[in-house]
């Protein structure tokens, strides 16, 4: 009979701990909480900011096309071999000529003609047709050839399909235009997007530097998606040489404790997560919400030494969507003991002792 009420008592403290251990866990990670709310008093600056999921965001209409490349471009550098239709070794020309900014090559005794956007064969065509028409040949032949292909680069990073140095041949894209050819945005995009206009983030070494270190990051532009339509993206231009970056949120975690599973819950991208929503990934709480109903949330306050406390029910949450509060990365979800919870678990608790056999078994 000693035994007994010796094994019992041994056991009494273990559960005593941890009926306390909930609490004292606040306490202990986020210091007391100034400011005790309902989930219907809570004020606006308190509540959580939902968050977007960017990766569906259909962006090809407002992009433009990427060209063909068979088109001459820009900064092109072409083999030119012209044949003047005269016979012998002398009929035949070659030079390399360039495509300068207003999208012309300079040939020798015929001038300045438009090549840029025309495909080789159309090029090849148009040299012709203006030699004929300017009196220079009557019947020329022209082979025409790219030798040098011109090409601007931008790099894009964070959050993105294909993050990377993204090349193209245009004089320059649109916002548009860069998270379309860089795959689209990741769930995990925050909707934040800095422009660095700077062309010397690259080194020696071809090593990107990153934002905050770059010695020109006053040139930087931000973007919110939130508050930016596509017709807005697609105007805003991004030069050659600049670093687009996507924000990603980063991990985003909720801990949830009390009579239910001790867990660290993660946020998955892109998603809000309520107060319902986190007990099911918890596990679900221990006891049926008739007997354990009462949710303690502790939110600390952005960019604030404090914390509040935001007190919410089960069986309201399940009634009513307004109930089922909407929770912020690092809240703590505590599912609070009451005194049918403890005497239900301290009772299976002697229970469990004596199913196993310890509280009649011989202690040496």
């Amino acid at each position: 009979m000693n035994r007994k009420t010796r094994t019992v008592n041994l056991r009494l403290p273990g559960i005593l701990f941890r009926a306390a251990i909930v609490p004292a866990a606040c306490l202990v990670i986020t210091g007391c909480a100034h400011n005790t709310f309902t989930v219907s008093s809570l004020p606006n600056q308190y509540a959580a900011r939902p968050v977007s999921d960017y990766s569906g965001l259909d962006l090809a209409a407002y992009a433009q096309p990427a060209p063909s490349e068979d088109e001459i471009r820009v900064g092109d550098r072409l083999a030119l071999a012209l044949n003047s239709g005269i016979g012998g070794d002398d009929a035949i020309e070659k030079w390399t000529v360039g495509v300068d900014e207003e999208g012309n090559a300079t040939i020798p005794n015929v001038g300045p003609i438009r090549l840029a956007g025309l495909t080789q064969s159309e090029a090849q065509q148009s040299i012709a047709q203006e030699s004929i028409n300017r009196n220079v040949y009557l019947t020329p032949a022209v082979d025409l050839r790219f030798e040098e292909r011109h090409e601007n680069s931008i790099v894009v990073t964070g959050s993105v399909v294909h993050p990377g140095e993204l090349r193209f041949p245009e004089q320059t894209l649109s916002l548009a235009d860069v998270l379309v050819r860089a795959g689209g945005l990741r769930p995990e995009a925050s909707g934040k997007i800095t422009i660095n206009s700077a062309e010397s983030l690259w080194d020696s070494g071809d090593q990107l530097t990153p934002l905050s270190e770059s010695a020109s990051s006053g040139d930087a532009i931000t973007v919110n998606l939130a508050t930016t339509s596509a017709a807005e993206l697609s105007a805003t231009q991004v030069p050659p040489g600049a670093t687009v970056g996507v924000e990603s949120v980063g991990n985003r975690t909720i801990h949830v404790i009390g009579v239910i599973n001790d867990r660290v819950v993660e946020i998955p991208a892109g998603r809000n997560v309520r107060l319902l929503d986190a007990l099911a990934m918890a596990g679900g709480p221990t006891y049926s919400h008739w007997i354990s109903n009462r949710i303690d949330i502790i939110r600390r306050v952005p960019n604030k030494n404090e914390t509040i406390r935001i007190r919410a029910s089960i069986r309201k949450a399940k009634k009513n969507d307004q109930d089922n509060l909407l929770l912020s990365p690092g809240d703590i979800v505590s599912v609070e003991e009451n005194p049918l919870t403890f005497t239900m678990s301290t009772l299976g608790g002697l229970a469990g002792l004596a199913n196993t056999g310890r509280v009649v078994g011989a202690v040496p």
